[in-house]
């Protein structure tokens, strides 16, 4: 039952995150690599904010279906580069992780999600490379902290 609702709620945020026009603002969409590994979309606010979410494989402690859904503050710092700036970001946001326990029965893990990361912008074509480490602290199902790390890229539109 809650594997259904839970797909549906996927579906439905992914379709709403494709669909919706931001205003003078891009959004992007591409991939992640790490823990966890699968698709990253980014949609656009306004210059400065964003929200991000990932809909991805875990691995380690938690092997499961992971989805986060950030609020992101970009540009918060930029570092110069002979081919253009490296920018950080920060963020607060709520993960959840479906995942088998030791008994093989369903659990589910949820908790607020902070990540850090570094963003690259090249031009043509319109690529966004990141990486980021993001701070969890599980409240739902065993009180628990963990660390994300990854590397993607995405395609800006």
């Amino acid at each position: 039952m809650f594997r259904s609702n839970f797909f549906d709620f996927l579906f439905a945020l992914v379709f709403f995150l494709l669909t919706t026009e931001p205003v003078m603002a891009d959004s992007a969409v591409g991939a992640v690599l790490g823990d966890p590994s699968g698709l990253s979309v980014r949609f656009g606010l306004d210059s400065r904010h964003s929200i991000e979410g990932a809909l991805a494989a875990s691995s380690g402690y938690y092997d499961g279906t992971h989805l986060h859904v950030t609020y992101l503050t970009e540009h918060a710092r930029s570092f110069g580069g002979r081919q253009g700036p490296v920018d950080l970001y920060y963020g607060l946001g709520v993960r959840l992780i479906d995942y088998k326990n030791n008994n093989n029965d369903n659990v589910v893990a949820l908790g607020p999600r902070a990540p850090l990361g570094l963003i690259y912008n090249i031009s043509n074509p319109d690529f966004e490379f990141f990486g980021e480490m993001a701070l969890t602290l599980d409240l739902i199902s065993k009180i628990r902290t963990d660390l994300d790390l990854g590397i993607g890229v995405r395609v800006r539109f």
